[in-house]
């Protein structure tokens, strides 16, 4: 059996959540709900502004998060990003340690990826994004590549401008000749609409593609569950997140529809990670597509009940 069930390379970053106003999103020129990838003399100017509105901070990444799920669920994961040695850096590498998540962190010189998570009165929330050295990752972990049943990125670490895309790509390299499955997930329907013809190529590659509503329609144009099913003829598996109508599972000749589990929703931060984190650990250990699914389903349920993108209380730091 692989040592670990998920291997996971991102950019590792914190979380700063606050209130704020749709007033102060103008002001600033942040796009209301979409990522803003904005300069670190930006973001810090932004935090100052809202000093008084942060209320918590939480380690980030979505490749960390679906590595804490699962572990939560009783597998083995481990990360592979870059810190820096300042506040956010020892925040990131502690809540590896403390979820016992495998690190292969590397340090290197800059400050750790920042972002500011700004909260509007209708709940809907607005990132400032600064991905800080996080970008500039250039390590190869290939000896825990190789060890993994799943090696796991996102279109955000495959497509940002930086040495972790090459060094992402290089990880597919290994998990290809190596016959390790690869798990790719497409976050920031913007992006998505820019790199679209590179994402195109790179999805061919994947054995696994989780992606939403949002993400599928600036891939192809599309929603519809038939878009998925056309997918599904490049890929082996697609799991396309519907929020709170669930999910649906689509491989060449089969799909499942994965109803959501009832849940007293607090927060949706990380309930897309947290899927992708039951089902690879659903496929790892020789579970169905559908029993996958409702692994997927049910942690994800038990992330959307409470704050903050993570299931360990002690990860709610506040600030």
């Amino acid at each position: 059996m692989p040592k670990y069930d998920v291997f996971g390379i991102g950019t590792a970053l914190v979380d700063y959540f606050c209130r704020t106003t749709d007033g102060f999103l103008e002001k600033n020129g942040l796009i209301k709900g979409a990522s803003n990838f904005v300069s670190r003399e930006k973001l810090e100017k932004i935090q100052s502004r809202l000093a008084d509105s942060i209320f918590a901070r939480f380690p980030g990444d979505n490749a960390r998060n679906t590595c804490e799920g699962v572990v939560y669920l009783g597998g083995k994961a481990a990360y592979a990003g870059r810190i820096a040695d300042d506040e956010e850096g020892r925040i990131f590498e502690e809540s590896l340690r403390r979820h016992g998540i495998t690190s292969f962190l590397e340090k290197g010189p800059g400050r750790t990826g920042k972002i500011i998570a700004l909260i509007t009165r209708d709940g809907q929330r607005t990132f400032a994004v600064d991905l800080g050295n996080g970008k500039d990752y250039s390590g190869l972990p290939a000896h825990g590549i190789k060890n993994s049943s799943f090696l796991y990125l996102t279109s955000i670490t495959l497509f940002t401008d930086g040495a972790v895309a090459r060094s992402a790509r290089d990880a597919m390299d290994v998990a290809e000749g190596n016959g390790i499955r690869i798990a790719i997930s497409l976050e920031s329907p913007p992006l998505v609409e820019e790199k679209k013809e590179r994402i195109w190529k790179i999805v061919s590659h994947a054995d696994v593609l989780f992606t939403n509503e949002e993400e599928l329609t600036a891939l192809t144009g599309s929603s519809d569950e038939k878009a998925a099913r056309e997918l599904a003829e490049r890929v082996d598996i697609v799991c396309l997140k519907k929020g709170k109508n669930g999910s649906s599972i689509f491989t060449k000749g089969e799909e499942f529809h994965i109803p959501a589990f009832p849940a007293n929703v607090v927060d949706t931060t990380g309930a897309g990670d947290f899927y992708a984190a039951g089902v690879l650990f659903g496929l790892s250990r020789g579970k169905s597509l559908k029993e996958a699914g409702l692994i997927g389903a049910g942690v994800a349920q038990k992330v959307v009940e409470k704050f903050g993108a993570t299931l360990n209380a002690n990860d709610h730091i506040e600030t």
